[in-house]
């Protein structure tokens, strides 16, 4: 039943009211409905169709239809998506024609059979399968892949995930280092959902289980599943993630994602100590619970960085609800014993981490918010308030030699944070767009060009345009790393001169990174 498209998107366009051939003004028509599983409803409840039509111009869309056993529905547009809610009126096979009309009256047509049914059973569902992620190989860091998943309403009480991570055939087999690492699902909108944050362990292969039930909304359907690994070069990665849907009646029919932080921030810049921003959030009246899903792991360390901070420092974070503390955070793990039983690895992962170890998925922290459902809400997350990193590039009092080695030379602490909001209800909530409203896109992919390369550690670096204040960081192939600097601007990074002459011969990596997407070259230094 199931189909892996591997990165090739099938659009079947049944009609089109234009000339043959390519036309930009024609609509590119998709739905995550699925002809490869029945529909499966116990009761016949509404279910929601996502649509996404879109042309050139995306202010030439008229108007998308769906025409469901010969009665015409108009979809409802929202920010980067169309929907139906359609409560199937029998069981059995209904036809669905989905149409996307452009104000010059092109049109493009797609069909599709649904099979609804009132039973269920549980299984498990095959998604990306032994794939490899090495840096410079055919899935350098990213890997990207179309699968299809069960749908329906009312049939699945949990979903749980089994995520293998294995060794694979190349040189250098697994990863000598424990990277960051995530699993992420493309909602309706466009917008990329993490579902798994992950750190690789030191050189083995272990498998995890996470319950991903949280996503039951998304995790229908076609959909797109992307994997990153901030891997660099020494040794690799080989993923599978199959999916364990479990027959039963769910407390809730209805749920719903919203993302409020999905970046990384510096932790202690002196220049801003407090950098995630505030989140406005409406909890609707018809939600039933709904709570804060908090992701947040720690990096850097080092000699250069102010109490080993992020990685190994003994955190305590702050949420705050209308600038009221509400939740206090401790973020720091126990390693040892590994958390997923991931045993057998080199390095230091029997140390305790900033909400990560070595070889184990990160558990997300779950606060409540259901005594705010039916109000707005500012919820901001406030970091350890007394923390400075005095050896930040960012502290006008640091002097390289002596308040620090080098004031620009520190692993600088930051946290990769990701906060989502899951909504739950006994009643249909994507009316009021409760899915992804907050569009964090972060996979654009700048192309970066190092001159003179190889060089003696005087180069210049260009890229395409950047959007946003920027990080440019210089790592070892070990991942460490050693220099970082901050451009707000394409003509303030071009205009730098970037030195190194005072860094070991060797290879790194440059890696660049804001919240539009990211970039990586190799340098050699001679």
């Amino acid at each position: 039943m199931k189909k892996n498209y591997n990165l090739l998107v099938l659009i079947i366009t049944i009609c089109v009211n234009s000339a043959f051939g390519f036309d930009a003004s024609v609509p590119v028509l998709t739905s995550q409905l699925t002809e490869d599983y029945p529909l499966e409803m116990p009761e016949l409840k509404e279910y929601p169709i996502y649509i996404n039509a879109t042309v050139e111009d995306p202010d030439m869309i008229d108007l998308v239809t769906l025409t469901v056993d010969g009665a015409t529905y108009n979809a409802i547009q929202k920010n980067g998506f169309y929907y139906y809610s359609w409560t199937p009126s029998s069981y059995g096979v209904h036809e669905i024609l989905i149409t996307a009309k452009t104000v010059s009256g092109d049109e493009t047509f797609l069909i599709k059979n649904i099979e609804v049914i009132n039973t269920a059973s549980s299984q498990v569902i095959e998604t990306f399968k032994d794939v490899v992620i090495e840096y410079g190989g055919e899935n350098s860091r990213w890997y990207y892949g179309y699968y299809t998943l069960p749908q329906s309403i009312g049939a699945y009480d949990s979903i749980n995930a089994l995520f293998e991570v294995e060794c694979p055939s190349i040189s250098g087999g697994c990863d000598d280092w424990d990277r960051w690492a995530h699993i992420d699902i493309k909602g309706p909108d466009g917008n990329w959902i993490q579902i798994i944050r992950y750190i690789t362990p030191y050189g083995v292969g272990c498998n995890h289980e996470i319950d991903l039930t949280d996503y039951m909304s998304l995790l229908q359907g076609e959909v797109e599943l992307r994997v990153f690994i901030d891997t660099w070069g020494t040794g690799g990665w080989q993923l599978s993630l199959n999916l364990d849907y479990h027959q039963g009646v769910p407390e809730y029919d209805y749920s719903g994602v919203i993302e409020a932080w999905d970046a990384t921030y510096n932790f202690g810049d002196p220049a801003d100590l407090q950098p995630v921003e505030t989140y406005t959030a409406e909890i609707l009246n018809t939600v039933d619970e709904s709570y804060l899903r908090l992701s947040n792991t720690g990096h850097g360390w080092g000699e250069n960085n102010t109490q080993n901070a992020a990685e190994f420092f003994n955190a305590f974070h702050k949420i705050e609800i209308n600038e009221e503390e509400v939740y206090s955070q401790h973020l720091f793990n126990l390693c040892n014993p590994n958390p997923d039983n991931c045993t057998g690895q080199q390095g230091s992962w029997t140390f305790n981490r900033a909400g990560w170890c070595p070889g184990a998925i990160s558990p997300p922290d779950i606060f409540d918010l259901s005594s705010y459902i039916g109000s707005s809400i500012d919820l901001d997350y406030r970091f350890h308030p007394s923390y400075v990193d005095n050896c930040h590039p960012n502290n006008a009092d640091c002097i390289s030699g002596t308040t620090c080695t080098d004031c620009n030379d520190g692993y600088n602490p930051h946290y990769n944070v990701d906060g989502q909001i899951i909504s739950k209800s006994h009643t249909p909530l994507f009316y009021d767009n409760i899915l992804g409203v907050n569009t964090i896109n972060n996979d654009k992919i700048y192309d970066i060009t190092v001159y003179p390369n190889p060089s003696n550690g005087l180069f210049s670096l260009y890229t395409n345009h950047l959007e946003g204040r920027t990080r440019v960081s210089i790592y070892t192939i070990e991942g460490k790393q050693v220099k970082v600097y901050y451009f707000d601007s394409n003509e303030e990074l071009l205009n730098h001169k970037f030195n190194l002459s005072k860094v070991p011969s060797g290879t790194y990596f440059i890696n660049l990174e804001n919240k539009k997407g990211t970039g990586t070259k190799k340098i050699i230094l001679e």
